[in-house]
């Protein structure tokens, strides 16, 4: 045991655990072991440290189901483990709808995935503090290279961290810096035995082939340290993404959008470089939920800066980005909100049109007399000798038009509402009051001439919208 404690593997492992892992006294450290060689020698390595580092560990395996026989001798050498080390264990297993799901798609990463949440599950139902996987430097080298082959950009590089902390519980990788390589010589060294995942030797699978064919070329070839170089440009990529991640944050706060998918403003974003441009999307992207590639990155982008003041593009997940003009926001797929019901305006009186998220007010008055308020835009006053039954409100029609207050010929409220730069979703949301045929007014648009008060007017009729309490303006 002393002989073991003083080597340089499990020194370098234990101010890995504590520095960039930041384990502590009095932690509660659930190692996911499946009982091949590196997770066979993250249990042992934590069996030495844990009196030291004054912690407290159980192992956790998860059982994929995907190989039969053979994976059930893993999780009785993992039983045996832990009898060995008198570690508490903890054994999930993959139902049949779940091999079924991760069977459909990427089965690594369908399978890494749903294995994560069964680790996570199990921390919270045991109460320990964090997660600790068997990931080596060359694991890191894998995972760069498929990300660089697959045209990862500088965020995808950063690979593999010595701690995750977006699953709830920290993930932490304390022999991130050693090489398979390394961790086998430990293994030989101690005399312990270990599992072959006949997986791992499948080179069907892409990673098989990183693993199996071109890093071993690489090293050969080209780099006797391939791993470590590929190691320290994730670390590198890492510290750069530290500092974008900042920065980005403060051009978020700036141009106005702290909490997507609230409006942004797009002019505001286009003053930006290239760059921050893309890594805002990617952060927007993130907020709502959804995964995206450089294609979709490179349509955004073309989308806000093209000559359509009203276009949007779909995304994953049910997802769009919409521009409007001089803003631009994501949001689910279209559902069209139907408006297209009458209502009847009582005069004088006070109609709810909650589909249109307003209330109507009319008052009938001798001319120079004004009871009601609000703004402008939102307040009309009309002829009421001129005025023809019935008296209604309705959401717009294809081919509607209108005279304007002042103008001699007609213009159609489609117009009116893009020249106001309305957004096209919210068009159909827009009252319009007819007076019998004629459309009188658009709300928040402008008023008819046919219905002007004029030197010879009499009784006046008044209307105001006023938004309801849970609703916003028109």
């Amino acid at each position: 045991m002393k002989d073991r404690l003083n080597s340089d593997f499990l020194n370098q492992i234990r101010t890995t655990t504590s520095i960039h892992c930041h384990v502590s006294e009095g932690d509660r450290v659930l190692l996911a072991v499946s009982g091949g060689l590196d997770s066979t020698v993250l249990a042992d390595v934590f069996f030495q440290l844990q009196t030291l580092l004054r912690i407290k560990c159980r192992l956790c395996h998860v059982n994929h189901g995907l190989r039969g026989e053979e994976a059930y001798a893993d999780e009785r050498f993992v039983v045996s483990l832990a009898d060995r080390y008198d570690f508490p264990l903890t054994i999930r297993r993959f139902e049949d709808d779940e091999v079924k799901q991760i069977r459909n798609g990427n089965l690594e990463e369908n399978a890494r995935e749903l294995r994560y949440r069964k680790l996570v599950q199990t921390a919270e139902e045991l109460d320990c503090n964090q997660i600790a996987t068997a990931h080596t430097a060359s694991d890191q080298a894998e995972t760069v290279l498929h990300r660089l082959m697959r045209g990862a950009g500088i965020s995808g590089l950063a690979a593999i961290q010595p701690i995750r902390v977006d699953l709830g519980i920290p993930i932490i990788r304390p022999m991130l810096f050693h090489t398979h390589k390394e961790v086998y010589q430990y293994a030989k060294e101690t005399a312990l035995r270990f599992r072959i995942d006949s997986m791992n030797e499948d080179l069907r699978f892409t990673r098989v082939r990183i693993r199996k064919q071109l890093i071993p070329l690489l090293r050969n070839e080209f780099n006797p340290q391939i791993e470590n170089a590929l190691t320290e440009l994730a670390n590198q990529a890492e510290e750069e993404e530290r500092f974008w991640k900042n920065h980005i944050h403060s051009q978020i706060q700036k141009i106005g959008n702290a909490t997507p998918p609230s409006p942004t403003n797009r002019l505001a974003f286009l003053a930006l470089s290239l760059a921050e441009q893309r890594r805002i999307l990617r952060v927007y992207f993130h907020e709502v939920g959804i995964t995206t590639y450089r294609i979709h990155i490179h349509d955004c982008l073309s989308l806000l800066t093209g000559n359509n003041p009203q276009a949007e593009i779909h995304l994953p997940g049910g997802k769009r980005l919409i521009r409007r003009y001089d803003i631009f926001f994501i949001t689910a797929h279209e559902t069209k909100i139907e408006c297209t019901r009458e209502h009847t305006l009582h005069i004088p009186g006070t109609t709810i049109l909650r589909e249109f998220g307003v209330e109507m007010r009319a008052e009938l008055q001798p001319i120079g007399v004004i009871s009601l308020t609000g703004q402008k835009e939102y307040t009309a006053k009309f002829d009421a000798d001129k005025i023809q039954k019935p008296i209604i409100v309705r959401s717009r029609m294809d081919g509607d038009t209108i005279q304007p207050l002042g103008m001699a010929g007609r213009k159609k409220v489609k117009k009116i509402l893009q020249e106001k730069k309305i957004p096209r979703e919210r068009r159909d949301r827009i009252p319009l009051i007819c007076f019998g045929n004629e459309i009188a007014w658009i709300v928040g648009g402008c008023s008819s001439e046919k219905f002007r008060v004029t030197d010879v007017t009499h009784m006046v009729l008044h209307l105001a919208a006023l938004p309801l309490p849970t609703a916003t303006n028109v």
